[in-house]
């Protein structure tokens, strides 16, 4: 027997003796996960609460016109994410069915699903199509098997009829100015003061925040700031980017602006370990990455995707890197995603829930 020969059989001798312990084989090229797709012929999706039913019989027609492949997809909307990194991680554990085979996470949650050995360890390089970015596939060890699917950002957006561009503010201290005095928003949810404070300095951060609120903002969850804004009762709202896209879908007159910072936020899909429909899972989430994927998820639910042109999102990258405005991510900054993963990080948030409770007092 050649060398050759012999290496040829081995390999196949280790798939087959995966395949039957029930564990995972390589993922293949993606001509075979397309095969295995065919014959599987049903996948089941947590995807960004967006979506809807309906836009789950687009996806099919996609897929059926990208790779030739007939899948009936079954859709719930992500919710909670860490109630889905332990559910899947109880299922598994109790050797129950994973209920789903592809999940949406964003890159914290990544990693407790990758700590607790729930997801596939896919490398999506070899798989995605040629037309996709590969910046979508993360390089950090602690993220391998996620792919993203859509983007965000947290920022400032502003009435361009009540506040010219050159008077925007471009810092996090600029909107303490007595300018903005009942004239501005912002969000109240710990985790993003939190990493804002990791990367810009605790202590200023802290400071800042409190003379945000002593200067009358308007706190509150993103729906309430947007509310507000919606009907002109205060001019800047510190929110997350698709309420960009929200407001000018509503004929709003709105713009962006990044901080000190660009805060990038990346959501990924994973295949669950044990998923039951691996193949198609895999499918869907090349498709997801690609550009149609893109197009298809931000016509059906409103999310862009910064690694692709055409929409806000990447306008948004765009305009920071115009302005000159580090962009940073859990991915990209240094310790940042292991913060977001300690007791620090829990802490902080306590700390920040003080001086928004005290309305900046404490």
């Amino acid at each position: 027997m050649t060398r050759r020969l012999m290496v040829t059989w081995m390999s196949a001798f280790l798939v087959w003796v995966l395949v039957l312990s029930g564990g995972t084989a390589p993922a293949g090229t993606l001509d075979e996960i397309i095969a295995g797709a065919k014959k599987e012929g049903t996948v089941s999706l947590k995807l960004r609460s967006g979506f809807t039913p309906k836009s789950m019989g687009r996806l099919e027609k996609e897929i059926r016109d990208k790779f030739g492949v007939d899948l009936k997809v079954k859709f719930v909307p992500t919710g909670s994410m860490p109630k889905d990194v332990a559910q899947a991680s109880m299922e598994q554990k109790t050797g129950a069915p994973s209920t789903y085979d592809l999940l949406t996470f964003m890159s914290n949650h990544v990693t407790l699903a990758n700590k607790a050995g729930i997801m596939e360890k896919i490398d999506w390089k070899p798989l995605i199509t040629a037309d996709t970015n590969p910046e979508v596939v993360l390089e950090n060890p602690a993220l391998q098997g996620a792919i993203i699917s859509f983007t965000g950002h947290l920022g400032l957006i502003y009435n361009t009829e009540k506040i010219p561009a050159d008077q925007v503010p471009r810092t996090l201290s600029g909107l303490a100015d007595p300018r903005w005095k009942g004239k501005l928003g912002v969000f109240t949810y710990q985790g993003g003061w939190a990493r804002w404070a990791r990367i810009m300095g605790k202590e200023k951060v802290y400071n800042d925040l409190r003379a945000i609120l002593k200067n009358g903002a308007v706190g509150g969850r993103y729906s309430d700031v947007f509310n507000r804004f919606l009907i002109n009762e205060v001019w800047l709202g510190l929110l997350s980017s698709v309420y960009l896209k929200m407001a000018q879908d509503k004929g709003m007159p709105v713009a962006w602006q990044d901080l000190d910072f660009s805060e990038r936020q990346n959501f990924s899909v994973v295949v669950l370990k044990g998923a039951q429909h691996p193949n198609a899972a895999k499918l869907v989430a090349v498709y997801l990455a690609s550009p149609q994927g893109a197009r298809f998820t931000l016509e059906e639910s409103g999310a862009g995707n910064l690694y692709y042109p055409g929409n806000f999102e990447h306008d948004i990258s765009s305009q920071a890197k115009k302005q000159g405005i580090p962009e940073h991510s859990l991915a990209s900054y240094p310790g940042l995603l292991e913060f977001h993963l300690s007791k620090d990080y829990r802490n902080w948030q306590k700390e920040i829930k003080l001086i928004v409770d005290s309305g900046g007092e404490r």
